[in-house]
């Protein structure tokens, strides 16, 4: 019986756990950390490994060194740089997402979320529940004045399944829906497709980052970029964090250049110190950012969807091995 490896999320999926086991030898290794993940490695001869898509570290070289056997590595998410795919090659480690997979397209989690981090960001939600829990009422009202979305003007980088999802829902509000994306032919005659980042950027009330992240998108919202904005635009990402130079992010939030913005994801998000982060430690003392740990995907049923395509990915690799 082959093995498998197990660190992806499997608690609330009990029917999936028990298919796993009846098909290989299973050791699951939920939230452990890379010191307890090294030592399963080592004593074991896995030859595939469902992973986390959030780990608390990167999946390296000196991780796959740990099991030779291993030959494929599949990931229950569309983003892979908890991966290093690079090491993987070398080692002819194959990788799987679900990046470009017929079951991403299924999942709308992503897309759902971002939509509501744009309305929570612009109507200000989480600091009216927290001004409640701290004994306001409508007496604080004016620190709570948002913008309705009729009328407002969206700009999405990035026209894959988010960004493309995301228009659809915001133009049954009634926003009005500019993109930009060169290797996307925009066919929706709702939305206005835009050659260059720098025709959108002026236009825009609203920026949205649905991108993937690579060598092409890494830090390719910096200073330069935020600087062609409107002033006070609302700024919201739920791509990578690594798609955003942070410490420009930072500088223009702080001078109002960008009003309000809600992010999903932060630099360095499986491997550095989160609470020291510079983002988590501007948003404790400003209230113009929304930071959530990352959970755009976090549903029952985008994660079953996403689990059983990694397992099938794997199921099916190793049947042809």
């Amino acid at each position: 019986m082959k093995k498998l490896l197990v660190s992806a999320p499997m608690e609330f999926l009990p029917d999936l756990k028990e298919k796993m086991r009846k098909k290989y030898e299973c050791t699951f290794a939920y939230q452990v950390g890379e010191k307890e993940i090294s030592s399963i490695l080592k004593s074991n001869d896995f030859d595939a490994w469902l992973v986390s898509p959030c780990p608390n570290f990167q999946i390296d070289g000196k991780i796959m060194d740990l099991c030779p056997s291993l030959n494929i590595i599949s990931t229950p998410s569309t983003g892979s740089n908890h991966i290093n795919l690079k090491d993987a090659i070398v080692r002819k480690i194959d990788i799987f997402s679900l990046k470009d997979s017929e079951t991403v397209n299924t999942i709308t989690a992503s897309s759902e979320f971002t939509f509501n981090l744009m309305i929570s960001t612009i109507r200000k939600t989480p600091y009216a529940f927290q001004g409640v829990k701290n004994g306001e009422w409508r007496e604080s009202e004016g620190k709570y004045r948002g913008r309705e979305l009729s009328g407002l003007t969206l700009g999405i980088i990035g026209f894959g399944r988010i960004g493309s999802n995301l228009a659809r829902y915001s133009l049954a509000f009634r926003m009005i829906v500019l993109a930009y994306d060169p290797y996307v032919q925009i066919s929706n005659p709702d939305v206005t497709q835009c050659n260059t980042l720098s025709e959108l950027l002026p236009k825009v009330d609203v920026v949205v980052v649905c991108v993937h992240l690579n060598d092409e998108t890494f830090g390719m919202i910096d200073g330069n970029i935020f600087e062609q904005m409107k002033d006070g635009v609302y700024f919201i990402n739920t791509s990578r964090g690594d798609v955003v130079n942070e410490t420009d992010f930072i500088s223009y939030l702080m001078k109002d250049k960008i009003l309000a913005a809600g992010v999903d994801v932060i630099s360095d998000e499986f491997t550095g110190d989160k609470n020291s982060h510079p983002l988590i430690q501007y948003s404790k003392s400003h209230d113009n950012l929304i930071i959530t740990p990352h959970i755009a995907g976090l549903t029952y049923d985008s994660e079953r969807k996403a689990q059983m395509a990694a397992y099938e990915e794997i199921v099916n690799y190793l049947n042809y091995k």
